[in-house]
């Protein structure tokens, strides 16, 4: 239990460490574009003011007149003047090649500011994902060293009074890891391991609460899980917000809730028994007749027949027969095509011929709309191949031999 709690933190920690070096690359790469914009429009914001200013500084000293020029006749000085604009400055008719584009100037300090906006913008969101990456670690590494942390004995004697209360009714499938607390509310941080019938798939489920109801009535037991995860075959699914649940029929609810007192709210009342109508000794508890029903399901299951068949029901057990049985055939389209009940079946073999049958008595069958009575001498359905010794072993010796 404890290295399945390390691998599945330091798988979150590496995920994690990995998706915040990736974003910080990203943003990294980001922020160098926007301040190589910022070099590069500032050097053309500097180039551009130096050449102003150099357009607009005073003209050089004009340099002292000689008596002979101040002899100018003030005829000449007035054609001068009247050749060259009135208002136009000197300093804009000296500026020649170096006068700036006032428009070009104004572009410039446009992407300037633009550059800077930007610059400012990737930042902040720098920063908010760098605080949201920093928050989601803390939290995993908080969730990863509290599943660390041992179980409060109290959480330890429920969960293991659940499993006790499971296996007993032949439940086997469902095995919880850990929980951190229980309350009015129910179990808190729930972490289980779900397999399937044939113990070759598992789910984990991971919630943050876990509530169990018990139907008095129907001896339904219902669990179900809030706010979390269930991951099966490679992936990850949210669970419902109305809660994801995991049912179990025919429980006894009497023992659940005398063992479960703190964690299973009970709904409707339990039916009461006269003392003349008690059940046969050849009936099953629910546990064991689930249990053989997933054996025979699983032997059927193996065989060859045209249609595909499942016992749905089985009273009881008496001298190698099963009482009070009912089946259903199936297509491969999950069309019923068939059925069958009787009151005594059995797993029939034959060690000379090599052939594994089901012996059916007293009962009708039903197939492609045709019903035939099926009488105490019996039917055989043939299984082929299943071989006696095999079936011999996945029934535990519970067979007929012809």
């Amino acid at each position: 239990m404890s290295n399945w709690s390390v691998r599945i933190a330091a798988l979150v920690l590496l995920v994690s460490t990995v998706g915040l070096v990736l974003e910080t690359k990203r943003m990294a790469a980001r922020v160098g574009e926007a301040e190589r914009l910022i070099v590069v429009s500032e050097a053309r914001a500097s180039a551009a003011e130096r050449r102003l200013s150099e357009s607009l500084s005073p003209p050089a000293a004009v340099a002292p007149q000689s008596k002979d020029a101040g002899n100018v006749d003030s005829q000449q000085v007035g054609q001068q003047s009247m050749q060259e604009p009135a208002g136009l400055p000197q300093a804009a008719q000296g500026a020649g090649s170096n006068a700036i584009d006032l428009n070009e100037f104004t572009r410039l300090q446009v992407d300037l500011h633009s550059a800077r906006q930007q610059l400012a913008a990737v930042t902040d969101l720098l920063e908010q994902k760098n605080a949201e990456i920093r928050r989601k670690a803390e939290a995993e590494a908080e969730a990863a060293r509290n599943s660390l942390k041992p179980m409060p004995a109290g959480v330890r004697l429920c969960l293991d009074s659940l499993h006790q209360c499971l296996r007993g009714e032949g439940y086997t499938n469902q095995r919880f890891l850990r929980a951190s607390s229980i309350d009015d509310a129910g179990m808190h941080g729930v972490e289980m391991l779900d397999a399937s019938p044939d113990g070759l798939a598992v789910a984990f489920v991971n919630a943050e609460l876990m509530t169990a109801k018990v139907d008095r009535g129907t001896g339904r037991l219902e669990l179900r899980f809030f706010d979390g995860y269930r991951a099966v075959d490679g992936e990850r699914l949210v669970l419902p917000e109305d809660g994801f649940a995991v049912t179990f029929e025919e429980v006894d609810g009497r023992l659940f809730e005398r063992r479960l007192p703190f964690l299973l709210h009970g709904e409707g009342f339990y039916q009461v028994v006269e003392s003349g109508n008690q059940k046969p000794s050849t009936d099953l508890d629910p546990g064991t007749r689930r249990q053989w029903l997933t054996r025979l399901d699983l032997l059927i299951s193996s065989a060859r027949t045209a249609l595909n068949w499942r016992v749905t029901r089985m009273r009881g057990m008496s001298d190698g027969y099963f009482l009070t049985v009912e089946l259903v055939g199936t297509s491969d389209n999950h069309l019923v095509k068939g059925s069958v009940h009787c009151d005594r079946m059995a797993v029939e073999i034959d060690e000379v011929g090599g052939v594994v049958s089901l012996l059916l008595q007293d009962g009708v069958l039903r197939r492609d709309g045709l019903e035939s009575t099926i009488t105490n001498q019996g039917y055989r359905m043939l299984l082929p191949g299943l071989t006696p010794k095999e079936t011999i072993d996945a029934m535990l010796g519970m067979v007929v031999k012809k």
